[in-house]
């Protein structure tokens, strides 16, 4: 009897072994059916396609991202020469005169570089008169009324 299970053992153990293995081909098939399934489910509407599709749009994103850097940069040169202080001083050079009818408006950008606009109104007539700004200052004479434009501007009042 001992011989007959020693010589049933091996055959045994090869019909489990096949077994096993028929097991392992059905489980290996089947995950070649879902990784197929998975990675090309038609057309491209699987991860490789999914995978392109959002390379693709990481592109056209950094592209957007660098012309939106570009605007904003030209932006701010253009924010620096822009108005960005205004001060006015409304006020009566005149006796004669009713109301605070006169002006003086100061437009300066970030540097306080601008422009101070003054109207001197009179029953004849009103005059007006811009005198260029160049960091706060001007090479012609001010008046107290368009310097405290100017200060106001500066100081953002």
């Amino acid at each position: 009897m001992n011989e007959s299970l020693t010589s049933v053992m091996p055959l045994a153990a090869a019909i489990v072994a096949l077994i096993f293995s028929f097991g392992s081909l059905v489980v290996v098939f089947m995950l070649k059916q879902r990784f197929d399934t998975f990675f090309h489910l038609g057309k491209g509407e699987g991860l490789e396609g999914i995978l392109a599709d959002q390379n693709k749009r990481v592109r056209e994103m950094t592209d957007e991202l660098k012309m939106v850097r570009n605007d904003v940069a030209r932006l701010d040169v253009m924010a620096e020469t822009s108005i960005q202080k205004v001060g006015l001083v409304r006020f009566n050079p005149f006796d004669d005169t009713g109301g605070d009818q006169s002006f003086a408006l100061a437009l300066l950008d970030s540097s306080d570089n601008g422009v101070i606009v003054s109207s001197l109104f009179s029953r004849e007539g009103t005059r007006i008169y811009a005198k260029a700004i160049i960091r706060g200052e001007s090479r012609h004479h001010l008046t107290d009324e368009e310097r405290e434009a100017i200060r106001r501007a500066i100081k953002k009042e």
